[in-house]
């Protein structure tokens, strides 16, 4: 018995030693970096120095993951965290996966346990942040155009209540997005992931056009690749086993050509059958392609806030459409034109407080010198054609165009506002939808209806043009006693006039490249802005340097 006591004690002394010792080692790191020495842990960059710093202090150095040199429960889950993130589309090797693998794999001394145990809480730290508020600043990336409601949480409360607590996977999974569309994308890409080993054949060649009835030799390619994305299967007419006896496997069959045109709808192309140049080029892209695809977008909805409002607004800009969701239903659906590349419709969210009817428009100013000038230079009847009043400065009173001498205007020197009254040649139509904003971007009516026939409507300076905006104002007005009726008599008078909404309404104006429809359907859009590769190079990007 005395044997044991004695036992006993040897061992308690050396474990408090053991500990003591690791404490130490995290003490002295700590005090290194804020002797100026650079923020390392095992030759790895710490990327949460400042709160890794008060953690450990406020915890008088002890052991956040590893329980006598032991990795505790948590810690388990933390490791296998950051293992299985790549569901999320982010990298294991932002949170020093590798050197993690390499420190279990090994019998670490202890001064290596206290750095494992500092680049787990900067790999948990850096983790949190990027569920909740995406790994890439849309800022830095893009600008201007490109407003976030970046979600952000007290990250230093959070990593002390987790080392108390010990619920690892209930915190990390606080952070990610709620919206079921993200959730859908992630059950997406763990599908389209697994299609990415699969052999992809060279591209297709665009040319020439493919009608149904007609044969060609991409045919089996085609049908091979409708097979893989499930837009061909088996059913009343759409044998996908092969060709019928008599039929030629090369031939284009009107049951392929059904299945082209679910690809087509998919993709926002006219869904015609007609396999042009558009639709070999999505069927060319293959798996892989679009699991990056779908990565980004995944992180597009980590820059977005927590709440987007039981009844909000939403216009995808790459899917030139604009919805209205009231309790997760689209309730609306209407086709838009956004702007074109080089004056991109910018991302951002705000309220529409109120509608114009009979809306006069103001020339923007640099449209106004880069569009109008030009046309104004050649005839300055045009103003009087198109309705347009000048204006010098802010006065009120108007001025004939024929006595400016509008050869000596230039760029640099216009001192003009343009001002287009009321009527059916106004560039906004019969109303305009106000969301006050610094891009001066709202909703509007056009005269130019025809560009809605177009699948691809990227045609507009930055404003975004409605496809039936009398029903959306009859949709938004309806529990204000405005109904078609009386929104069509308001209109006929020709004068201006504002409607307040009673509840503005949330607007969030996106731009998604992939998602998936309550359908359960994955749909893609071409990236018109270009932004899908940049930001796919930025989440690639490590931000782990390996000291040497």
């Amino acid at each position: 018995m005395k044997h044991i006591q004695i036992c006993i004690l040897l061992l308690s002394g050396f474990l408090f030693t053991n500990i003591s010792v690791a404490n130490d080692q995290i003490r002295q790191t700590i005090e290194n970096w804020s002797s100026g020495y650079p923020a390392v842990a095992l030759n790895e960059t710490v990327l949460n120095k400042d709160i890794i710093n008060s953690f450990y202090i406020n915890r008088q150095f002890e052991f956040a993951w590893f329980t006598a040199n032991t990795l505790s429960a948590q810690g388990r889950v933390l490791v296998s965290s950051i293992a299985g993130i790549t569901k999320e589309g982010l990298l294991p090797l932002d949170y020093h996966s590798a050197k993690i693998q390499t420190l279990l794999n090994t019998d670490a001394p202890t001064q290596d346990v206290a750095a494992f145990d500092i680049l787990l809480s900067d790999a948990f730290l850096s983790l949190a942040s990027h569920l909740q508020a995406g790994k890439v600043d849309p800022l830095a990336l893009i600008s201007t155009e490109w407003e976030a409601n970046r979600r952000h949480s007290n990250l230093p409360a959070l990593l002390q209540r987790v080392a108390d607590s010990g619920d690892v996977a209930t915190a990390l999974d606080s952070l990610r997005p709620k919206q079921s569309r993200y959730y859908r994308l992630k059950i997406a890409l763990a599908k389209v992931s697994a299609l990415s080993n699969l052999a992809w054949q060279r591209p297709l060649a665009e040319a020439p056009v493919l009608k149904p009835n007609t044969s060609d030799n991409r045919i089996p390619a085609i049908t091979e690749r409708l097979k893989v994305w499930g837009d061909l299967h088996s059913g009343p007419g759409l044998e996908s086993d092969g060709p019928a006896d008599d039929e030629s496997p090369l031939m284009y069959t009107p049951a392929l050509a059904e299945a082209v045109k679910v690809f087509q709808r998919r993709h926002g192309l006219e869904a015609d059958g007609i396999i042009g140049r558009e639709t070999i080029k999505a069927i060319n892209i293959s798996p892989e392609e679009r699991a990056k695809q779908i990565i980004v977008n995944m992180e597009r909805w980590r820059w977005l806030a927590a709440d987007l409002g039981d009844k909000h607004l939403l216009v995808n800009i790459a899917a030139f459409e604009l919805k209205i969701i009231d309790n997760n239903e689209t309730v609306f659906v209407k086709p838009v034109v956004v702007g074109r590349n080089y004056r991109k419709t910018p991302v951002f969210s705000n309220k529409i407080r109120y509608l114009v009817l009979n809306p006069t428009w103001t020339v923007p100013y640099k449209l106004a010198v880069q569009d109008k000038l030009p046309d104004i230079q050649k005839d300055p009847g045009y103003l009087n054609r198109l309705g347009i009043r000048v204006f010098r400065g802010d006065s009120a009173v108007a001025i004939d165009p024929y006595t400016i001498h509008w050869n000596e205007i230039t760029t640099r020197n216009f001192p003009f506002r343009l001002v287009q009254g009321p009527g059916p040649q106004n560039a906004l139509g019969q109303v305009k939808f106000m969301f006050p904003n610094p891009h001066d971007v709202y909703l509007h009516d056009t005269p130019s209806r025809e560009l809605f026939k177009k699948a691809e409507r990227a045609f507009s300076s930055g404003c975004i043009r409605v496809s039936d905006p009398l029903e959306l104002a009859e949709f938004l007005l309806r529990d204000q006693g405005w109904d078609k009726e009386r929104i069509a008599a308001s209109i006929a008078k020709g004068v201006t006039e504002t409607v307040s909404l009673k509840t503005p309404l949330p607007i969030h104006i996106e731009y998604w490249t992939a998602w998936v429809d309550r359908q359960g359907v994955l749909n893609f859009r071409n990236d018109i802005y270009e932004r899908d590769q940049p930001l796919w190079q930025a989440l690639n990007k490590p931000l782990i340097r390996i000291e040497h």
